[in-house]
C-alpha cells in the first residue's frame, strides 16, 4: 500500500509541472470568468441560461476533456518515453497495483484542476442566483466525467506515442461531430455520463435549458453514471496491469 501510495505521489509530481498547471488551470477557470462577466445585471432565467451553455459548451466538452486527456496519456506515457518505467517494473510490486496506482495519481491530478473550475462555476452561479445546489452537481458531474476520460486514456498513453492526437480526435470529432448528431452514441461520451448525473442532481431549471444533442439517449441519473465510472476504472485497471505484463521492460 505505501508502495502504491508512493507511485501516485510520484505521478502527481510529474504530470502536474508549473506551465501545465497555469495552462490548465486557467483552460478549467475560463467558463467561470465567462459566466463572471456574462452574467452581468442578467435575471434568474438567463443566469441560468449562461450557466447551461458555459456548463455545456466549454466546461464538460472542452475543459474536462483536455484536462483529463493530457494528466491521463502522461501518467505512464512519459515514463515510457524517458525510459524510466523499468525503476518501477523492477520492484516486487504487482502490475495491477502499478496501473492503479498510477490512475489514482493521474486522476487526483486531473480532479484537483477540474474541480477547482467547477467550484468556481458552481459558487458563482450560487452567489449570483442565490441557490447553492449548483456546488455539489457540478463537483459530482465533473468527478464522474474525469474519472471516465482517465480511464480511457491512461493505456493509450502507454500503448501508443499519439495519445494525445488520437484523444483529441476522440473528443472533438467522435463526441461532438458523431455522437451529437446520433442520439444514440451518448452512452460513448465520458462528458455527457458525467454530465447526467449533474442533471439528476441539479435544480430543475437547469434541466429546462438543456439541447437534445447534451444528454441524447441518455437520462438524467447519478446512479448509473456511478456504476459506469466504477466499472470503467476496474478494467482499465486490469487492462494496464496486463499491458505492463505483456510488455515487461525488465
Amino acid at each position: 500500500m505505501n508502495r502504491a501510495i508512493t507511485i501516485s505521489g510520484m505521478t502527481v509530481r510529474q504530470v502536474l509541472g508549473l506551465r501545465r498547471f497555469i495552462g490548465l488551470g486557467a483552460l478549467t477557470a475560463a467558463p467561470a470568468g465567462i459566466f463572471l462577466l456574462a452574467s452581468g445585471q442578467a435575471s434568474v432565467d438567463s443566469l441560468v441560461e449562461i450557466f447551461t451553455g458555459l456548463s455545456i459548451g466549454v466546461f464538460y466538452s472542452v475543459a474536462v476533456p483536455v484536462v483529463a486527456l493530457i494528466m491521463a496519456a502522461s501518467a505512464l506515457g512519459d515514463e515510457r518515453r524517458d525510459a524510466t518505467l523499468s525503476f518501477i517494473v523492477l520492484r516486487p510490486i504487482p502490475r495491477s497495483a502499478i496501473a492503479g496506482a498510477k490512475l489514482a495519481g493521474a486522476l487526483a491530478t486531473a480532479y484537483g484542476l477540474a474541480g477547482l473550475g467547477a467550484f468556481a462555476l458552481g459558487v458563482l452561479m450560487a452567489v449570483r442566483s442565490s441557490d447553492w445546489g449548483y456546488v455539489l452537481p457540478m463537483l459530482v458531474g465533473t468527478l464522474i466525467a474525469t474519472a471516465t476520460y482517465v480511464a480511457l486514456f491512461l493505456p493509450l498513453g502507454y500503448v501508443t506515442e499519439r495519445a494525445t492526437l488520437i484523444g483529441l480526435a476522440f473528443v472533438f470529432i467522435w463526441e461532438t461531430a458523431i455522437a451529437g448528431t446520433i442520439p444514440g452514441l451518448a452512452t460513448t461520451s465520458p462528458w455527457r455520463i458525467g454530465f447526467s448525473a449533474f442533471l439528476d442532481l441539479a435544480p430543475d431549471a437547469v434541466g429546462r435549458e438543456v439541447p437534445d444533442f447534451a444528454l441524447g439517449s441518455l437520462e438524467p441519473g447519478v446512479g448509473g453514471s456511478l456504476l459506469k465510472m466504477a466499472l470503467l476504472l476496474g478494467i482499465s485497471t486490469l487492462v494496464t496491469g496486463w499491458i505492463l505484463r505483456r510488455r515487461d521492460l525488465t
